[in-house]
């Protein structure tokens, strides 16, 4: 299993420095990022999800607050994704009906309360750098191990893999009546 750290350490990788938002969005930058650190589906192929809500929804072992994280982990793991929920409504449209919110951006948490994302507005296009204080939720992803960059260590480790099995049961059944 490919490290938070590892995968915090592929996203600041200059090679990402020239993509355009056109080239991959958010949701399409973390996808990227995920493959070329080796974090793959069974099959070999890379992730890809319907957008930051369905990350936020199926993607993470935990999810909170930047500030829940904090207490739980005593730290923002290396590689956690970052996100801004909203709850406005957005998510019904998108056909989500539950208490989730609307995850209407991702990102990845690069250290030093520092994140890295791909968007489009006046200030930049594409992929850059922007403060962990923009984001008010923090998720982990289930197919990345946190532990060894936790100093508290307190990462609950069998969650994650029960997670990763039950993806790999549903993937497997998904198949098996298609």
């Amino acid at each position: 299993m490919i490290t938070g750290k590892k995968f915090a350490e592929q996203a600041r990788s200059e090679k990402y420095d020239n993509i355009k938002y056109a080239q991959a969005d958010c949701q399409g930058f973390v996808e990227k990022v995920l493959y070329d650190s080796g974090c793959r589906k069974p099959d070999g192929s890379a992730y890809n999800w319907k957008g930051s809500n369905s990350m936020w929804r199926n993607a993470l072992s935990w999810k909170g607050t930047p500030e829940e994280c904090k207490e739980r982990f005593g730290e923002i793991p290396l590689g956690a994704w970052v996100f801004i929920v909203k709850y406005d409504g957005g998510e019904v449209e998108k056909g989500y009906h539950d208490s989730e919110g609307n995850a209407v951006h991702v990102g990845i948490y690069v250290g030093n309360d520092e994140t890295r994302d791909s968007t489009r507005n006046a200030k930049r296009d594409g992929v850059g750098y922007r403060p962990l204080k923009d984001w008010n939720r923090i998720g982990l992803c289930k197919f990345l191990d946190y532990s060894v960059n936790n100093k508290d260590n307190k990462i609950d480790r069998s969650k994650e893999i029960i997670n990763y099995f039950r993806s790999l049961l549903d993937e497997l059944e998904r198949m098996i009546t298609e």
